[in-house]
């Protein structure tokens, strides 16, 4: 037996040192990203919705190199009209102003009144069927 184990022993250090150095099994590969180029583009989208009230905007633009623009616009719940503006370039990062429009209207306060309890007639007393013997 500790033949066997030994023998297995120096098989598997004589295949170890017979591989080259490279990562082993299951070792990811080093990754490394390739940096493209900035894409200019250019978008813009809408939704003004009378039925579910939604009413919101939005426009983005990127130029030639990577400093990005744009706006948004939302009409809030209240009634105010939120817009923010903002910009992102790779020296000053993301800067974003945002402005409302609109004083807030809050609907006007009800007084709570619970409903009356609705009248339910009582149930019919059980009374059995009547039986019959011959």
């Amino acid at each position: 037996m500790f033949k066997v184990i030994l023998a297995s022993a120096l098989v598997a250090a004589a295949a170890a040192a017979a591989l080259p150095d490279t990562p082993r099994y299951g070792a990811p590969a080093p990754y490394q990203e390739e940096k493209l180029a900035p894409q200019p583009f250019a978008y813009q989208y809408g939704v003004n919705d009378d039925y579910s009230k939604a009413n919101f905007q939005k426009e983005e633009n990127q130029d030639a190199y990577g400093n990005v623009a744009g706006s948004y616009t939302i009409a809030l719940p209240d009634g105010r009209i939120q817009t923010t503006r903002y910009t992102a370039t790779h020296e000053e990062g993301f800067i974003a102003d945002v402005s409302y429009e609109g004083v807030p209207q809050y609907p006007a306060e009800k007084a709570y009144a619970p409903k009356a309890a609705p009248a339910y007639a009582p149930a019919p007393a059980y009374a059995p069927a009547p039986a019959y013997h011959a």
